[in-house]
């Protein structure tokens, strides 16, 4: 069994919101012992003091001298541009890691940072509204949290495996492209299609015609209320990937659109999707 300060004792997060905010109170779950310090907006890090999440807390990146993992949990611009002042903070025994919804960028420019041992991750867990309310101890109980280590990260990878698993995540490892590829079909395209589809909605019905919907739309487009900001970096990081998704789905709903009257082409998608969403549900143990 693990002591009470688990793989990590000194656990730093940069950016406390609903991901970094989660880690932190999933890992006082687990391991009591655990130091948390928090880096954020003074406001965002006097929140996370006040709640408990954090042990520490500054907006001045100084503090996380001493750390025993870094996870980087702003957006993916902003974790890219933190990497590069790392080393004017760190000592050699510290690993740093994300929770970026993309890789290869946040990879490459790790690469260029040798100084820093990196491993990049992405825990497939989130909530339609963000921030430090939102998080929960429970975020990443039984969910994936992807894993893009290099070759030469072998001996960091087995501690890091132990945090996710203590955080109740279950660790998947596989190559930046190949997540990039994978998250472009499972999680950026259901966001922006969502969005896409709630502004359309909204433009044809209006407040009155909104007034008439049922559950389907709402659950169809839970994903909507999710923040820009943080779509912005995602997008930018991602587009080649997603504009292929975004392409194929185009071409799916320009086909339905022009086989209305065709009851084999309804048919087919529908059956398609049918069969498609069951194994979702068998993936996911739901079935």
């Amino acid at each position: 069994m693990q002591n009470d300060t688990g793989p990590f004792p000194r656990l730093a997060i940069v950016g406390f919101g609903l991901i970094g905010g989660s880690i932190a109170l999933s890992a006082k779950r687990r391991w009591p012992a655990t130091a948390v310090v928090a880096v954020d907006d003074k406001a965002v890090v006097d929140a996370a003091l006040t709640s408990g999440a954090a042990d520490q807390a500054s907006d001045d990146l100084a503090i996380l001298a001493g750390a025993d993992l870094v996870v980087l949990a702003a957006p993916v611009l902003q974790n890219i541009a933190i990497l590069e002042r790392l080393p004017a903070v760190l000592r050699g025994s510290t690993l740093v890691t994300d929770v970026g919804s993309t890789k290869r960028r946040i990879v490459a420019a790790a690469d260029q940072v040798p100084a820093v041992p990196f491993i990049g991750g992405h825990p497939m867990a989130g909530a339609a509204r963000g921030g430090l309310a939102a998080a929960r101890a429970d975020l990443f109980d039984r969910h994936p949290w992807i894993v893009t280590p290099s070759p030469d990260d072998t001996s960091w990878l087995e501690r890091l495996d132990a945090f996710i698993t203590g955080l109740g995540a279950i660790p998947h490892i596989m190559t930046a492209d190949l997540h990039d590829r994978l998250v472009a079909a499972v999680s950026h395209l259901p966001q922006v299609t969502a969005s896409a589809l709630m502004h359309v909605v909204g433009k044809l019905a209006g407040d009155a015609g909104l007034e008439l919907a049922g559950p389907g739309l709402v659950d169809t487009t839970r994903l909507a209320a999710s923040p820009a900001q943080i779509w912005r970096d995602i997008a930018a990081t991602n587009d080649d990937m997603l504009r292929e998704a975004l392409d194929a789905l185009i071409r799916t709903l320009t086909d339905l659109r022009n086989g209305l009257g065709n009851a084999e082409s309804i048919d087919a998608t529908f059956t398609s999707a049918t069969r498609w969403r069951d194994a979702l549900l068998r993936a996911r143990g739901d079935a």
